[in-house]
């Protein structure tokens, strides 16, 4: 009886064994769970076919039976109901927790232009794993399907170790196939992948005729996008190493970039105090000790005085050589000629109230005054320059005036020209005593304009830029600007008439310098672009650097 009982349980444990073996699939993991949020598309035009087919092929490229299972979208979107602020990784993983999700996927797809770019994080809900970032770039609505694809590649590559043909970046060119009819840039996305040639790079610069003038049409380069405020921009090899950095102002830090393989990497940040607020950034030896200086003109916290300072790199790192300076700075670089820094001492009135302009020059350990360039002018220093930009061989001081208009002033301080368009427009400022109680009375700085040979005709050209405000500039303390482009004037004997421009960006043009951005051996125009300001409650700043390549 005992031999019988044992026997039995033997076979009852090798059955129970043997269907364990026999049917891996009744104990399997179950499969991973991911949420797609519906990507934002920042654009003037409607995308929603875009937005749509993104999703589809998202949700249909990692969808794998048994291992990845993609939540509804109707379910997801239901959850998104109960979310009121921007989504970001905090936001993506508690939506991801309401989903019993284990992964989130969200971004956005940003239209400059032609260009379009695309930001996407995939966010391990638990926390456990890193957050996969991507960024991708495209110059047609055609090129941005083939890119999604590569990010769902690259996605079940990474994390689910589901090894795809597309994994890898597109090549660098295309053998050329003839031309086929014209795709339709509101069918299904998955229609316009098949047979895509992805082509990186930059074209070259292509003026086309629009009346009398000419719009730069040019591929440019955008970075991804930053979560910070960018108050000004400049280039300058800083640590002295023989590359071009990118120095960023935001509104209480300073930012070292480097542009490297087609990103930019940032080398440094320097924060200071919080009872300052940056309103301007210029880079120039002007002490001529072999290292160029940053000039940093600030504001205090109250907007209404000024307290500049100068950072210099002393082999090791940056160091104040300069501080609590009642000065506006603005560094004019003219070619075959040092760069000068120009400066106007705050008067407690404002950036425009009269006062004389002057060369600066480094002395006794301190930035002083000496050559007076205008006697008692009432220009902002930060929208001014020099040089000759009426080709006539004289170097002539060019400034905005309060009302964003241009002005050539003549060697004796007189006026030279006036424009009449509007041009530049920040949303920085200064504050005046209130004149009403309730409304603060602000006095909106000026934006930067340049003089250069920025096509290499052997003839200046000035370099402007052009915000649009919704309100038409009719409103005195609130400006918002949702169009932008750059404006480049020539001198036809009359007065500076365009000559090129842009094509039109989603946001405004901070600060903009001209410079080798990428270390080429060729100058680019670059901008800071805001394309939020976030500085209303429960918004966060969005900005992003772009650069032009243009010349001869």
């Amino acid at each position: 009886m005992k031999n019988l009982i044992q026997s039995t349980c033997r076979f009852l444990l090798f059955s129970f064994l043997f269907m364990l073996l026999g049917n891996t699939n009744l104990y399997a993991a179950d499969p991973e769970r991911v949420a797609i949020i519906p990507f934002k598309m920042n654009a003037q035009n409607d995308l929603t076919f875009l937005k749509n087919g993104i999703y589809d092929m998202l949700a249909s490229r990692l969808s794998t039976a048994g291992k990845v299972q993609v939540v509804g979208r109707k379910e997801t979107e239901k959850a998104l109901e109960m979310v009121t602020e921007p989504i970001n990784e905090e936001a993506a993983r508690r939506t991801g927790e309401k989903l019993k999700a284990d992964f989130v996927l969200f971004g956005s797809l940003t239209v400059f232009g032609n260009s379009i770019s695309i930001d996407a994080k995939m966010i391990n809900v638990s926390g456990k794993k890193p957050v996969l970032t991507f960024f991708e770039q495209s110059q047609s609505i055609d090129e941005v399907i083939p890119r999604i694809n590569m990010i769902a590649s690259n996605i079940n590559d990474k994390i689910f170790g589901l090894k795809t043909a597309t994994a890898t970046s597109p090549p660098a060119t295309a053998t050329p196939t003839p031309e086929g009819p014209k795709k339709d840039i509101h069918a299904h996305p998955e229609t316009l992948l098949k047979g895509e040639a992805i082509e990186q790079g930059r074209d070259n610069s292509l003026l086309v005729e629009h009346g009398s003038t000419r719009e730069l049409s040019t591929k440019f380069w955008k970075s991804h996008n930053f979560k910070t405020f960018l108050h000004g921009l400049a280039l300058g090899d800083v640590d002295q190493d023989g590359r071009v950095e990118t120095v960023v102002a935001g509104a209480r830090s300073i930012r070292i970039y480097r542009y490297e393989n087609r990103r930019l990497v940032k080398i440094q940040e320097i924060k200071e105090s919080k009872y300052l607020y940056f309103i301007g950034i210029d880079i120039a030896d002007i002490n001529q000790n072999g290292y160029p200086e940053i000039f940093i003109t600030s504001l205090s916290l109250s907007k209404n005085s000024v307290r500049s300072f100068v950072l210099e790199y002393n082999g090791k790192k940056y160091v104040k050589i300069a501080d609590g300076m009642p000065w506006y700075f603005r560094v004019v670089k003219m070619p075959d000629k040092k760069p000068v820094l120009l400066g106007k001492k705050n008067s407690g009135k404002g950036p425009f109230a009269a006062g004389a302009v002057y060369q600066m020059n480094w002395e006794n350990s301190d930035y002083v005054p000496s050559v007076q360039i205008l006697k008692s002018a009432r220009v902002s220093v930060l929208g001014a320059t020099m040089g000759d930009s009426m080709n006539s061989g004289d170097d002539l001081v060019l400034a905005y005036t309060k009302t964003d208009r241009l002005k050539i002033f003549s060697a004796g301080g007189g006026e030279e020209w006036t424009g009449s368009d509007r041009l530049g427009g920040s949303t920085l400022h200064y504050l005046l005593p209130r004149t009403e109680p309730s409304v603060e009375n602000r006095q909106y700085l000026s934006m930067r304009v340049t003089i250069c040979d920025m096509n290499q005709d052997g003839k200046n050209e000035v370099i402007a830029v052009k915000n649009e405000d919704i309100s038409g500039y009719r409103l005195k303390s609130f400006r918002k600007f949702t169009k932008a482009n750059f404006i480049s004037l020539s001198w036809d004997g009359l007065g500076l008439v365009p000559d090129w421009r842009t094509r039109q960006i989603s946001g405004h043009i901070r600060d903009f310098a001209v410079g080798d951005f990428d270390n080429d051996g060729k100058d680019e125009l670059v901008a800071g672009v805001v394309i939020k300001e976030g500085t209303t409650v429960a918004t966060s700043p969005k900005t992003s650097i772009i650069a032009y390549e243009i010349g001869g």
